[in-house]
């Protein structure tokens, strides 16, 4: 694996500074957990990865971070173990009450948390930890975001917190940080369990509490004060099928799975989605099948029965193993011959390295995915100059989450103060990377409801999802 240094990283992950626009962002540095809790980080953290390519010398995928640009100053500032929280109120708190469920102020306090990984920082080589890349580029987008807020008039006090993507850290700042306590709005976090400490703290504290990026799975319940961006799982198989049943007939649909308890679970929600809408579970079944072969080229595996000699058939792959999808997209190309096949596929195919994209051409791949930027777009391509002159590098696609989530956000509350969460399910708007249709969902059985109940709901979710097409070796918009 390549290691990478870059001289001018290092003052950023140690960082308190103040924007002299309209916010002030600092960051604080808490009490280390003890030894055991420490160590369990490492668990969580390889989840992230930065960009894999083939290096021709070593034979071998490397990751390849690339930060450039010259980034923000920074000072640790300790926080006693015992914080006592004042009281919550600011010069911001004076304001107009228009109604019971918000209150319009001269200025507004936003927490980002994200998981810099500060902690992380080898001084000995000079290295920051390649894990923290994505926070950083998403927290750079955010600052562009500001720019535009505060020419809009939009005030916001803004605290910057480094969660280092462990749950026992984010718990301790719930607990001890004053900023948290006293803000209007907190986004961040990149990780379930870290998210499900800020989501247990805004809905104990009646915090609005974003999640810009993971797409969880029944993270909370009867939670309002709770809003994820990135749709789950069960969004994108509805969102797949809707898709699949407006060209095909269920006959022509074959979902497969192997013998994997979360792959039989997609499998599930794609079965559940065809049957919502068709209004009926005596409606006429897809196709289910659940592949045991264990072969790592699944020669026991005929794909040939499955393919319709007349009528497209509609493949879906419940599925993001590597390995296994190239098994099946191989098995799936010899034996098509002259049969139409189109194959719908997981958000992560995108990021897959070692599978030829002559096969996504050939197997007219499909996938959803909640991010799409256009290339041809004329406001996309601004971005990525002001971007590039800004910081010296592309953004990536965590600083459009980070631009399009901080300007959705601040005007929100511009236009409806504190109690904007009651206006989200009106006010859908584009963003450079996504469309913002955040709606109320309902992610846990309520059973058998009534009366009030009927209006009870787990949290607020973004349902909008893109079906992509790869055509011309890159993934587009599909009709």
């Amino acid at each position: 694996m390549r290691s990478w240094t870059n001289n001018k990283l290092f003052p950023l992950l140690l960082l308190l500074f103040f924007f002299s626009f309209t916010a002030c962002d600092s960051f604080k540095k808490i009490q280390s957990p003890d030894k055991t809790t420490t160590d369990s980080r490492n668990d969580e953290l390889d989840e992230i990865q930065g960009k894999r390519v083939f290096n021709p010398e070593t034979g071998e995928y490397e990751v390849v971070i690339d930060v450039t640009g010259t980034l923000d100053t920074i000072e640790w500032k300790d926080a006693p173990v015992d914080v006592t929280i004042p009281p919550i109120s600011s010069p911001a708190t004076q304001g107009e009450i228009v109604d019971e469920n918000t209150e319009f102020l001269s200025s507004y306090n936003m927490v980002l948390a994200l998981p810099f990984l500060a902690d992380k920082y080898d001084a000995a080589e000079d290295k920051i930890d390649r894990r923290s890349i994505p926070a950083l580029n998403f927290y750079e987008g955010a600052k562009m975001a500001f720019d535009v807020l505060a020419g809009e008039g939009v005030n916001l006090d803004v605290n910057v917190l480094d969660t280092r993507a462990h749950q026992p850290t984010t718990i301790q700042l719930t607990n001890n940080n004053y900023e948290l306590q006293n803000a209007h709005l907190v986004i961040g976090s990149f990780r379930n369990s870290t998210a499900s400490a800020l989501a247990a703290f805004a809905k104990k504290n009646e915090k609005t509490f974003v999640s810009p990026i993971y797409p969880h799975q029944n993270l909370t319940t009867d939670n309002p004060y709770f809003i994820q961006l990135n749709p789950s799982e069960k969004a994108h198989a509805e969102a797949v099928m809707q898709h699949v049943k407006n060209k095909f007939k269920p006959e022509n649909i074959v979902v497969f799975a192997r013998s994997d308890a979360q792959e039989i679970r997609l499998m599930n929600y794609y079965l559940d989605a065809h049957y919502a809408i068709e209004g009926s579970t005596i409606a006429d079944s897809i196709k289910l099948v659940i592949i045991d072969d264990e072969s790592p080229s699944l020669d026991n595996t005929d794909f040939e029965p499955y393919m319709d000699d007349i009528n497209t058939t509609a493949f879906i792959i419940a599925s993001s193993s590597q390995s296994f999808v190239y098994a099946m997209l191989r098995n799936i190309d010899l034996e098509k011959e002259d049969r139409s096949i189109v194959v719908y596929g997981q958000p992560r195919w995108k990021d897959f390295t070692q599978i030829s994209y002559q096969y996504y051409e050939t197997m007219n791949i499909h996938i959803s995915s909640e991010s799409y930027l256009n290339p041809d777009d004329y406001t996309i391509q601004t971005f990525k100059e002001n971007f590039y002159n800004k910081y010296g590098m592309p953004p990536t696609t965590e600083a459009f989450k980070g631009y399009d989530s901080v300007l959705y956000f601040g005007r929100m509350l511009k236009e409806f103060g504190t109690g904007f969460r009651n206006k989200l399910d009106v006010n859908p708007k584009d963003g450079l990377h996504t469309r913002y249709d955040i709606q109320r969902a309902v992610t846990q059985s309520k059973g058998s409801v009534e009366g009030d109940a009927l209006n009870q709901f787990d949290q607020y979710m973004n349902k909008h999802l893109n079906i992509l097409e790869f055509s011309g070796y890159q993934f587009r918009k599909a009709d």
